[in-house]
């Protein structure tokens, strides 16, 4: 029974460390009676995995509009948001073809971070999209990487919308 106990707090600890979730500081809504943030541009973590040079631009647009869609202003303000790239891939059309099972799709991963004015971090949130799964094997590239934009700005709007 003692063993029990014991590993029960244990196994909550290894997965709070396993699992990815978004670090808030102090635990509160940060952007609740924000109404403008500050973007700032996108950096690149890995520029071996981010191989595109319009990958950085690309992003801070889809962050651009995913503010704008979660209904704050973008200019001036004491609360700045930006990505931190770490993978931003089409993908393999070969892997797509020949392996098949989801392998080769196109993938973006990052950070969104917000930091106030004295650059203290509000929040980081781990963000990872691929490409579609369901006929990837017949997709090319560029048609890979739209799905994946498409799919990485809707889940900066549904991270967003956890910080109000």
């Amino acid at each position: 029974m003692q063993r029990r106990v014991l590993a029960l707090p244990f196994a909550v600890a290894l997965l709070s460390l396993v699992l990815p979730q978004p670090v808030i500081a102090q635990g509160a809504p940060v952007l609740r009676d924000v109404k403008v943030v500050q973007v700032e541009p996108t950096l690149v973590a890995n520029p071996a995995k981010v191989k595109d040079e319009t990958a950085p631009n690309a992003a801070e647009s889809t962050l651009r509009s995913a503010l704008a869609s979660s209904g704050f202003e973008i200019g001036e303000s004491p609360i700045r948001a930006h990505l931190v790239l770490e993978e931003y891939s089409s993908g393999s059309t070969a892997k797509r073809m020949l392996v098949g099972f989801g392998s080769g799709r196109s993938t973006i991963a990052g950070r969104l971070i917000f930091t106030n004015a004295e650059q203290k971090e509000l929040a980081s949130i781990p963000l990872k999209v691929r490409g579609n799964f369901m006929f990837s094997s017949y997709d090319t590239g560029g048609q890979q990487r739209k799905e994946a934009v498409s799919n990485f700005e809707r889940k900066l709007i549904e991270e967003i919308g956890r910080l109000k």
